[in-house]
């Protein structure tokens, strides 16, 4: 609508007066350490910009109700923002596929998930894929993500200097974890499990004694960091003992140092000989020194489902069958926990946590970071509308109500408060499962699942705190693989299939098989990849990197 240019002073002081009385009635409610609870409709006085659709791309399940939500929103927002959400949902592989189709075909995409663990973040940058989002931060047009997103926090999550994601965590870590039948470890007769053979005597039991449960269910990942090695104290090697914790470019080269911090010594991967990791610090000089968990993964086969890599055959798992289902997180405990529930109302969860004995005990510094956001947004160069998708993020991190909409449903129906920062589930939270960490998760508008038993809820606090954490070696380091792109097309692929039969155990004899897996990998680029990574990396550390 245009405003038109009228005289009569008489008219001026009527327009003048109902634009005070709307705005006084819009007054903004701050929830105390949540962030602000503003309405829908922002500015009665602005135009109503023309109506726009934004295409989302997120993996996994649809929720059943997202449908409500998104009405809901398009209720709130008509007059202010005008935009219709999109949301496209695929099963990870297959949005993989298509997100790298898309980008390569300039398919128009306007904002999707990406992140460092997913492998294609930082290549993606590199390729030109993904726009500079410098302009919208710390900028009074966009006063949501100036409020939400601190200088701090943006300035860690730079890459070359510039912006390219939005930054999604409610932690820097979600603790990889194994959700453990409480009500079964009781009958066993134990004791809370505490340590790594505690775990093992679990499952050793539940063989012995419920014949017909799984002892430990897995996916495709096997059980999430079982066996990592620790290199706290090191600052002389960054470990990337399994894909995802690659930072070269998705091949998960682990690099050391000299002792000073300044030169590159190596850099060696899985199924490499021994010579690679000869000059490597202790006790990281050794294939195995890093590589064994994929034997302790074999080991453990004997504990899984039959067939891990089949989605399918997952899906079909009986959820009372599993004696604990092993490739979750901290996190993620509680929403199995009421799928457990529905079946058997007595049953119930408890948390195991994979990572070192120190972070089990929940001691100070003992995760490491690189202060990286977990998981982030992006929007691809093929976007016409950036200024909307960003006006629509501005509007979702604005406010606490705007944020629980998306994240948690519709109060009353999918959620309910509980304090000022918590919340419990209903008998209709199934109906809308969000993946928060794919568009919403943040550290204070996030709000805590209150129904958690004292000792996850003890966990979320100490990994919420930033004095949990220590600082990676080589933490800015940003590998550029467009010089090797060409090699990394053709490695990480069957890299990739390699893993997912390692990570699963599959492969009792792991170790030839890596072997063969690496020769294969050196005929197809993983040398030039090597040679790349230390010279970008030697480059880094001379410009006064660490």
């Amino acid at each position: 609508m245009k405003y038109q240019r009228i005289r009569l002073v008489s008219w001026l002081l009527i327009v003048f007066s109902l634009n005070l009385l709307l705005s006084a009635c819009q007054g903004n409610v701050d929830s105390p350490n949540r962030g602000s609870s503003t309405p829908g409709n922002q500015s009665v006085t602005a135009e109503t910009p023309d109506p726009v659709k934004l295409k989302v791309m997120l993996f996994g399940d649809r929720p059943i109700d997202m449908d409500m939500i998104l009405q809901k929103f398009e209720q709130m927002t008509h007059a202010t923002l005008n935009t219709t959400l999109q949301f496209e949902f695929s099963p990870y592989l297959e949005n993989e596929k298509k997100m790298m189709l898309r980008m390569s075909t300039g398919e128009p995409v306007d904002l999707m998930f990406d992140a460092p663990w997913t492998k294609h973040l930082f290549n993606n940058v590199s390729m030109g894929y993904y726009q500079q989002l410098d302009k919208y931060f710390h900028n009074d047009d966009y006063p949501g993500l100036k409020k939400a997103f601190p200088k701090a926090m943006m300035d860690s999550n730079k890459i070359n200097g510039h912006i390219y994601t939005i930054p999604l965590l409610d932690s820097y870590y979600d603790p990889p974890a194994i959700a453990i039948r409480k009500d079964i470890r009781e009958s066993l007769g134990m004791r809370p499990l505490e340590t790594m053979n505690d775990l093992t005597t679990y499952f050793d039991k539940v063989l012995q004694q419920f014949p017909d449960k799984i002892p430990a269910v897995i996916g495709s990942r096997g059980i999430f960091r079982l066996g990592i090695p620790d290199a706290k104290g090191h600052s002389d090697i960054r470990l990337a003992p399994m894909m995802s914790d690659s930072f070269t470019g998705g091949i998960p080269f682990s690099v050391a140092l000299s002792k000073d911090g300044k030169k590159v010594i190596g850099a060696a991967t899985i199924g490499d000989p021994d010579s690679e990791f000869a000059d490597f610090p202790a006790p990281f000089n050794s294939h195995d020194a890093i590589y064994e968990h994929f034997g302790t993964r074999v080991q453990f086969r004997k504990y899984n489902n039959a067939n891990p890599l089949s989605s399918e055959a997952e899906s079909a798992l009986d959820v009372s069958k599993a004696a604990s289902q092993a490739d979750t997180t901290l996190s993620g405990i509680a929403r199995l926990r009421q799928d457990l529930q529905r079946v058997n109302p007595e049953a119930d969860y408890e948390p195991f946590l994979l990572g070192s004995q120190a972070q089990r005990d929940m001691q100070p510094a003992s995760i490491g970071t690189t202060f990286w956001a977990n998981n982030s947004l992006v929007i691809p160069v093929t976007s016409k509308n950036t200024d909307r998708t960003m006006k629509f993020l501005d509007w979702l991190f604005s406010s606490q109500d705007h944020h629980d909409l998306f994240e948690l449903g519709i109060e009353g129906k999918h959620w309910v408060k509980d304090g000022v920062d918590g919340y419990k589930l209903t008998a209709e939270s199934p109906q809308y499962r969000f993946p928060g960490y794919e568009l919403t998760n943040h550290s204070t508008m996030s709000r805590i699942f209150t129904d958690n038993d004292a000792k996850t809820l003890a966990y979320l606090k100490w990994a919420r705190n930033n004095e949990s954490y220590y600082q990676l070696p080589l933490s800015g380091f940003i590998f550029n693989s467009a010089s090797v792109a060409t090699e990394i097309a053709k490695v990480k692929p069957v890299m990739l299939q390699a893993s997912d039969l390692l990570m699963t155990g599959m492969v009792k004899e792991w170790k030839d098989y890596a072997r063969e897996q690496n020769k294969k990998w050196r005929t197809q680029g993983l040398d030039t990849i090597r040679q790349e990574v230390v010279k970008q990396m030697q480059a880094y550390l001379d410009a006064g990197g660490k």
